[in-house]
């Protein structure tokens, strides 16, 4: 009846480990999808910072990452941070006026500044 009891105890504590382990790997995962997301938005801005006037480039972001993290964008003139419900990222870049969306985004280089969806 000892091992039993035993057995019961051991295995728990493997149940237990296991979960943490794969609230760890969520967590991981969720925040790989988010900086992703930042590094694509600061290539895309680093691109139109650099080529000539008159740039123009549309692209889409989608509603949520891999169908399934819900995120949001927000930025300041030289920061974009990506917001999930379990993580953040936050990368810095050139000068940009306006805002990234969900869907449809439009940015372009008009007399050497960066507009987004303007």
């Amino acid at each position: 009846f000892t091992l039993v009891g035993l057995a019961f105890l051991a295995s728990v504590i493997m149940i237990g480990i296991s979960a943490s382990e794969m609230r760890d790997f969520s967590y991981k995962k969720e925040y790989g999808l988010i900086e992703d997301m930042g590094l694509k938005l600061e290539k895309e801005v680093n691109i139109a910072s650099y080529v000539e006037n008159g740039y123009e480039r549309t692209f889409d972001l989608p509603e949520k990452l891999e169908n399934s993290v819900g995120y949001s964008i927000s930025n300041t003139n030289r920061s974009i941070t990506i917001n999930s419900s379990k993580s953040v990222f936050s990368v810095g870049v050139p000068f940009i006026k306006g805002n990234f969306k969900k869907g449809s985004n439009k940015i372009e280089k008009i007399n050497d500044k960066v507009y987004v969806n303007q």
